[in-house]
C-alpha cells in the first residue's frame, strides 16, 4: 500500500475523524499516537484513477466527490469504536462502524459525498433525523415526499456513478461507503 493525500491530486477532502474532534471527544494527542496528525484523507495511489474519472461523471450533473473519510490505521478504527461507544452507544456504533473487516485500513475504501459546483458546498444526500438508518441504500425508495425522492436520487447517481469507475459499495450497504473492487 502507498498512501498519497487526496489534495495532492485535485480531489476534495477532509478527515471525518479529524474534523470531528470534539463531537467524539478526540485529543489531537490522541490521533497523533494512532497516526492521524492532520485533516488530510489518504488512499492508496491506485484508486486515485477512480476517483478522478468519478469526478469526470459527475461534472455534467452539477456535482464533485469530496471524500470524507478514507485510510485509517487498525488503531485509529479501535480508539474511534471506544469513542463512538460513549458517544453513539454501542447498538447505533456495531450497525455503522464495522470492526471486522476493516476495509478502510487498506486505503482502498472511502466515505463520500457530493459539492455542487454552484454553491461549493455539500449536498444532503440524506434527512439527519433518519440516523442511522438514513445511510443504508433504498432507506429513501418508498417514500413519496420530495424530499425523500431528492435523497434516492442524488444517492443514486452517487452509487451509479461509483459502481461505473470500479467501486463496490461496502458490505453494510451504506450508500456513501465504497470499496475498490480491487479489494
Amino acid at each position: 500500500m502507498k498512501l498519497v493525500n487526496l489534495s495532492d491530486f485535485g480531489i476534495r477532502n477532509i478527515n471525518y475523524y479529524w474534523e470531528r474532534k470534539e463531537r467524539y471527544n478526540l485529543t489531537e494527542v490522541e490521533l497523533a499516537a494512532v497516526g492521524l496528525i492532520n485533516g488530510q484523507a489518504q488512499v492508496d495511489e491506485s484508486i486515485i484513477p477512480k476517483l478522478k474519472m468519478a469526478n469526470e461523471l459527475l461534472k455534467p450533473f452539477g456535482f464533485e466527490l469530496i471524500v470524507k473519510d478514507a485510510y485509517r490505521s487498525k488503531e485509529l478504527y479501535e480508539l474511534i469504536r471506544k469513542k463512538r461507544y460513549e458517544i453513539d452507544g454501542q447498538f447505533n456504533t456495531d450497525k455503522t462502524f464495522s470492526q471486522i473487516k476493516m476495509s478502510h485500513s487498506t486505503g482502498l475504501a472511502v466515505d463520500v459525498s457530493l459539492i455542487d459546483l454552484k454553491t461549493e458546498l455539500e449536498v444532503d444526500m440524506w434527512d439527519k433525523l433518519d440516523w442511522p438508518d438514513g445511510i443504508f441504500i433504498n432507506y429513501y425508495k418508498l417514500r413519496q415526499d420530495p424530499e425523500s425522492k431528492k435523497y434516492q436520487e442524488l444517492q443514486d447517481l452517487l452509487i451509479g456513478i461509483m459502481l461505473k469507475v470500479g467501486f463496490k459499495l461496502g458490505p453494510r450497504k451504506e450508500f456513501h461507503h465504497f470499496e475498490s473492487i480491487d479489494l
